[in-house]
């Protein structure tokens, strides 16, 4: 062989090697990257190693919000349009209330007799429940005295008609800014602080769902989206209690010492003793309000509620009341498949009083002269997210439309403005899937500051705007609003002039967040306080489901349910089975820990837990399986769990009796 043709082939083979190279360099850089980068997901420490700090830096991959792995699990349901179609029977007027003749000719044909009238008013003698006083006819149109109250119109004896009214009424709060002696002393420098939270609501859910209104969020000057707002908790109770009071929810939700067995309830004692900021807010002369819907709400599932009313206008008594007259549909559940209150569909029952809380104290300022009534408040919608995701597409222009007539002039001179959602959400199908899952620790958190904060502050843009990349979470909301309660508009972030700064240092031991007017580190979720079970941070790869860890894995933590959590319940909870898994997921940076979403039977239950396997067990023994943090449910309840009160226990008991009245 010549020379010459010895070196071709050396060259030919030498390009040969090298091609290869480069196909394995493409594959390992771009294929298994792409493969690793399909799912965000946590990596976390052992619980057995917790001494170890974790070095990562928490990154979460923009998610879109049409993948097509979940596309399709959007159903297109038309908004409900079975309320009934005319105007209620009594109405209120210049703070009057009146009887509506047109409605009685037309509708009733003239039939109602009579009207009563009785107030409404809390009973939190056992718990935070509500009563009606005494009924009494009136003649319209009667003047009015009440924040809340009942009417009822009669046919002869039998009662035709009933619907729960309320009313703003002046508080002791609008009388010590009346009688100021002197109007400079007015809440011109302060801060107004509203609150909007829609329930179940992730970031992907907004960009789907709500577009229009995002849309014009994003138009005004002031406005910030976090895009990367993280849930420290499960649940609302576990989310808003570090956002409003600074506190673990674990350490809030006390138990009563006087447990009934025989009824398996556990009931905390009621939260006035809790610190919530509104408390401080309060202190500050700021007029407070509260609203939520439903009967089981964020302190009131399973809870006592407030003995005494939280804040100068709480709604507790006037939703319940509510919920238990004739213009609302009965249901034995929180959601309602017919989500009205007579005409109205129930959100708009809440965008109603909170258009009409703002009317009213900005016709206060102007009747006294005041140019600002400093006001702290929350407003929190549940039926039109919570149990139905879908619902939340039929709300885009109303809540578009309160936007819009909130936002004047004044409003965006004065008000720090919030809109979010505690969660994502937490039932829905897309909570099967690991895109849901992502979604679920992720919610929605905006924030829309005052003019004249952003005046006085022109380096805070630049900050909020670094901070809306950054790792945030409910901690931090909470420091953020205390720093705008003890700052207002003068932010600082020098000890020297800054009161919020100074009141830190007394209290550092406590500090788990970091005020958003602060530029953020790159944290990760042990240094933002974020169980670590929940963190969103790192990488995750898809595992076969028809893994035998996998599966060995899923009947461990079934196993788990039937004999730990429900070990002293077996004589009221139905054992459960494994019937299907759904998702499995492993963390690219630990390949002991999987990620599994499973379903039971016979009550069809779907759960979501991660175990951690040690490397030096057999594979197939469920010795070496260890359940990291809890086991968490993504799918209702109902009243299958009913048998149990115990607020824990809820998730994870399948009733008998339940059971019996299906087969």
């Amino acid at each position: 062989m010549t020379l010459l043709k010895l070196q071709y082939l050396y060259v030919k083979k030498s390009k040969l090697i090298y091609a290869v190279v480069i196909t394995f360099l493409f594959y390992f850089v771009f294929v298994l990257n792409d493969l690793k980068t399909k799912h965000s997901y946590t990596r976390v420490t052992n619980p057995l190693e917790t001494q170890k700090t974790q070095e990562y830096e928490c990154k979460i991959n923009k998610l879109n919000e049409w993948d097509p792995r979940i596309k399709n699990l959007f159903a297109k349901i038309p908004r409900y349009d079975k309320c009934i179609k005319h105007e209620p029977l009594t109405y209120i007027a210049d703070r009057k209330l009146f009887i509506n003749q047109t409605v009685n000719t037309n509708y009733y044909g003239g039939s109602i007799t009579k009207c009563e009238y009785a107030t409404v008013v809390r009973d939190t003698v056992e718990r935070d429940r509500y009563a009606i006083g005494t009924f009494r006819e009136f003649e319209s149109p009667l003047v009015v005295i009440d924040d809340f109250f009942k009417v009822r119109c009669l046919k002869g004896e039998k009662v035709e008609y009933e619907y729960v009214h309320s009313l703003i009424q002046p508080k002791a709060i609008h009388n010590f800014y009346k009688n100021l002696p002197e109007k400079t002393l007015d809440g011109s420098s302060k801060v107004n602080v509203m609150i909007f939270i829609l329930d179940g609501v992730s970031l992907s859910s907004m960009k789907r769902a709500l577009p229009k209104t995002l849309e014009y969020l994003k138009s005004l000057e002031n406005f910030f989206l976090f895009e990367k707002h993280h849930i420290v908790g499960e649940n609302t109770f576990q989310n808003l209690v570090p956002m409003l009071a600074n506190l673990n929810p674990d350490a809030v939700f006390k138990k009563n010492l006087t447990e009934k067995k025989k009824s398996k309830l556990e009931i905390p004692t009621p939260f006035d003793d809790v610190p919530f900021i509104w408390k401080n807010f309060s202190s500050k002369m700021y007029l407070t309000y509260f609203s939520e819907e439903w009967r089981e709400c964020a302190f009131n599932n399973l809870k006592f509620g407030f003995r005494n009313s939280p804040t100068d206008y709480y709604l507790r008594s006037f939703w319940l009341a509510l919920y238990a007259s004739l213009s609302y549909p009965p249901t034995s559940l929180n959601s309602n498949s017919k989500p009205c209150y007579y005409n109205k569909l129930l959100h708009e029952i809440s965008i109603d009083w909170l258009k009409s809380i703002e009317k009213f104290n900005l016709d206060f300022e102007k009747e006294n002269n005041i140019s600002n009534l400093p006001r702290f408040g929350l407003v929190k919608i549940n039926e039109m997210s919570h149990d139905y995701l879908e619902r939340l597409f039929w709300i885009d222009n109303d809540i578009l439309n309160l936007f819009k007539y909130l936002f004047t002039e004044k409003f965006l001179e004065n008000t720090l403005f919030i809109f979010m959602g505690d969660h994502g959400h937490r039932q829905h199908q897309i909570r099967k899937s690991f895109i849901g899952k992502m979604e679920e620790k992720l919610p929605i958190y905006s924030m829309l500051f005052p003019r004249k904060m952003m005046r006085e502050n022109p380096k805070l843009k630049e900050t909020l705007s670094e901070n809306t990349k950054k790792l945030t979470t409910w901690w931090d909301v909470y420091e953020t609003l205390s720093h705008v309660l003890l700052d207002q508009i003068n932010i600082s972030t020098d000890l020297a002039t800054s009161a919020y700064l100074q009141d830190l240092e007394k209290r550092k031991q406590g500090q788990k967040g970091q005020s958003l007017f602060t530029s953020l580190s790159n944290r990760n979720c042990k240094q933002a306080h974020i169980p670590e079970y929940l963190c969103a941070c790192q990488l995750s790869i898809d595992v076969d489901m028809s893994n035998p860890i996998v599966l060995k894995a899923a009947k461990f933590m079934v196993d788990h349910i039937n004999n730990v959590l429900l070990k002293d319940y077996q004589d009221i909870c139905m054992k459960l089975k494994l019937s299907k898994i759904l998702d499995a997921q492993i963390y690219g940076s630990n390949k002991n820990r999987y990620s599994i979403i499973f379903q039971t039977s016979p009550n069809d239950a779907v759960f979501d837990g991660t175990i951690i396997l040690e490397p030096s067990n057999d594979l197939l023994s469920s010795d070496g399986f260890t359940i990291f943090g809890e086991i968490i449910r993504v799918s209702t309840y109902g009243l299958s769990s009913i048998c149990i009160q115990k607020y824990h226990l809820k998730n994870y008991c399948y009733c008998y009796d339940y059971h019996k009245k299906l087969v």
